[in-house]
This record gives C-alpha cells, sequence and structure tokens, in this order.
C-alpha cells in the first residue's frame, strides 16, 4: 500500500511540475504577444502621429501658399489699379473741384455715352470723383453721372479749344485729307475748319443762321403735320437748311433720305475731326445708325451744330459731341 502511495505521490509530482512548465511556457507566450502587441500599437500610434504631423504641415504650407496667392492677386489688382489710373486719356484732373467749359451746354449722362440724366451749363461747377477713359463721373447739384473730360476745367471761364481732339472721336479712324489743315495726322489739333462764306459751305453756315434766328419760339418753325409738332423734325430743319443754301432743291423728313438726297448732291462721308463749318452731322440716339441731323456751325475754336430741339420745338445750337456722331457729311 505504501508502494502505491510512492508512486502516486511521484506521479502527482511529475504532472504538477509539467502543468508548471507548459503554463511558464504559456506565460512567456502570452507575455510574448502583450509585448508585441504594445510594441505595434506604439508604432500605429507614432506612425498616426507622424501622418498627423505631416497633414498638419501640409496644411500649414497650403494656407502659406493660398496668403502667397491672395497677396500676388492684390498686388496685381493694386498695379492694374495703377495702370488704370495712367490710362485716363484726356480726364488728366485729379478727383476735387471742377467746372463745366461749353459755348452752349453739354450733356450729363448716367454713363459713358448712356441717357442723358441733365444739361450743364458753362462755369457750373461740378465734383470729379472719378475716371473713366476720356469721362469724369462727377456729382452736381443736377444729379450725378458721367461728362466728357473736354468740357470740365480746373478753373472758370475756360473753354474747349480744340487741342484735346484725339483719334478715339472718330470710329472710322482719319487719315487726312486735302481739305484737312497741313500737317495734320492721327492726333488732330483743328476741332474745326472755318469756310469762305461764298463756298457751297459758306452758304449752308449762313443759311442756318438766318433760319435759327428767324424761327425761335415754341413751334415757330412751320413744321410739318408728320414731324408730330416739331418732335420729330430734325431733317425737316436740316434740309430746309439746304434748300435755302441751294444744295437741295427739296425738304425732306426723315435721315435716310436726306443722306440720298445729298449724296446725289455730290456731297461725300468723310472722318472727323476736324469739322468743318457747313458739314452735315447725322447723330446715333435711340437707334443704331442715323436717327438726328444738323449743319456743323464754328464758335470761335469750337463746333456746334444748328439742329431742331425736340422739346423746345425749334431750331437750337448745340454742342456737335452732345450726342453721339455717326456720319459726316461734306461737300468736296
Amino acid at each position: 500500500m505504501k508502494r502505491y502511495s510512492w508512486l502516486f505521490a511521484i506521479l502527482l509530482c511529475s504532472v504538477v511540475t509539467f502543468s508548471f512548465c507548459a503554463f511558464a511556457e504559456d506565460g512567456e507566450d502570452l507575455m510574448g504577444s502583450l509585448g508585441e502587441a504594445e510594441i505595434a500599437n506604439t508604432d500605429a500610434k507614432e506612425e498616426k502621429d507622424s501622418t498627423a504631423k505631416v497633414e498638419a504641415e501640409e496644411k500649414d504650407d497650403g494656407k502659406t501658399l493660398t496668403e502667397e496667392a491672395k497677396e500676388k492677386e492684390e498686388k496685381a489688382k493694386e498695379e492694374n489699379s495703377k495702370e488704370e489710373e495712367k490710362d485716363y486719356g484726356m480726364a488728366t484732373l485729379p478727383k476735387g473741384p471742377g467746372y463745366v467749359g461749353v459755348y452752349s451746354y453739354v450733356n450729363l449722362r448716367d454713363a459713358v455715352w448712356g441717357n442723358i440724366q441733365a444739361q450743364m451749363l458753362n462755369n457750373e461747377k461740378v465734383t470729379i470723383v472719378g475716371h473713366e477713359k476720356d469721362w469724369y463721373k462727377v456729382e452736381t447739384t443736377k444729379g450725378n453721372g458721367y461728362i466728357h473730360a473736354r468740357y470740365v476745367f480746373k478753373a472758370p471761364d475756360m473753354r474747349y479749344a480744340g487741342n484735346e481732339v484725339y483719334e478715339w472721336d472718330n470710329p472710322n479712324g482719319y487719315s487726312g485729307s486735302s481739305n484737312s489743315p497741313s500737317g495734320t495726322s492721327n492726333t488732330v489739333r483743328d476741332v474745326i475748319i472755318n469756310v469762305d462764306g461764298d463756298s457751297v459751305q459758306g452758304k449752308v453756315v449762313n443759311a442756318a443762321k438766318q433760319i435759327h434766328d428767324k424761327y425761335q419760339g415754341y413751334q415757330a418753325f412751320p413744321y410739318d403735320p408728320l414731324t408730330e409738332g416739331g418732335n420729330l423734325g430734325c431733317a425737316q430743319v436740316a434740309t430746309t437748311v439746304l434748300k435755302a443754301a441751294g444744295v437741295l432743291n427739296t425738304t425732306c423728313l426723315n435721315c435716310t433720305g436726306t443722306i440720298s438726297l445729298l449724296e446725289q448732291a455730290g456731297w461725300k462721308s468723310v472722318s472727323w475731326p476736324p469739322y468743318q463749318a457747313g458739314d452735315v452731322v447725322f447723330w446715333e440716339t435711340y437707334l443704331p445708325g442715323p436717327s438726328h441731323v444738323g449743319i456743323v456751325m464754328n464758335s470761335g475754336n469750337s463746333a456746334q451744330a444748328m439742329n431742331n430741339s425736340s422739346s423746345k420745338r425749334c431750331p437750337q445750337y448745340s454742342d456737335i459731341t452732345s450726342m453721339k456722331i455717326c456720319k459726316i457729311m461734306r461737300k468736296l
């Protein structure tokens, strides 16, 4: 019995020893697994932190690039703005006070060649608040708008003398002709050429003066009923002048017909400036193409036009550039 007890004890010890060894090996494996997991977690964390750092750096770099782009854009805008300021054309006065200088009146428009807001008279004060090529943006007691720079001066009692005329005034360009003053080029220094009173165009000027002076007063001119009491009387007034001067044999009630009659009489379309006293000028108003007509007159060195006033219902003098010129005809 004792022998069996001893054998049992030996067997039990062997089992315990084997179990302990196995447990130790498993423990080592477990610890190894935990170590590897911890290392893996540490590596992953370091990789994540590294990635986050790179992303943060890239983000910071992105912000820097954006700021640089904005700075470059603002710098470019500033440079362009300076260039635009240099490209004022005739509009060279600084912002601030200015004075209208005209022989008759000049139109205040809501935009460059825009709708007419009011008519500004000589020596009326304006405040220049902006520039757009050959135009000033102004504030006036009659409203705000645009006036051509040719008619705004730094002091009162100054008028356009014809030495600010440039090629842009003529959409057809200017190449000079036998009727132009000697030495003229694409930058024309004469605004108007005066003519001999005995010439064809001299007779036109004299006839225009007489008709203007004779028919002052509301509907004083004998308008044809088709002109709506003078509202559409520009062609009748102009052709009445041309008939009185011996250029035409009849009158006409529209611009297209007036052009045809002048062509039949040997008149030609010419480039401008300069204008020539006695020219027939056609303007573009409410429609594209000729829709208003008048006779070019001289006032010192400035060019005016005798034309019908739709509002006053009588002939009037007005600045030749008060409307957009689209055609000039002359007896060559």
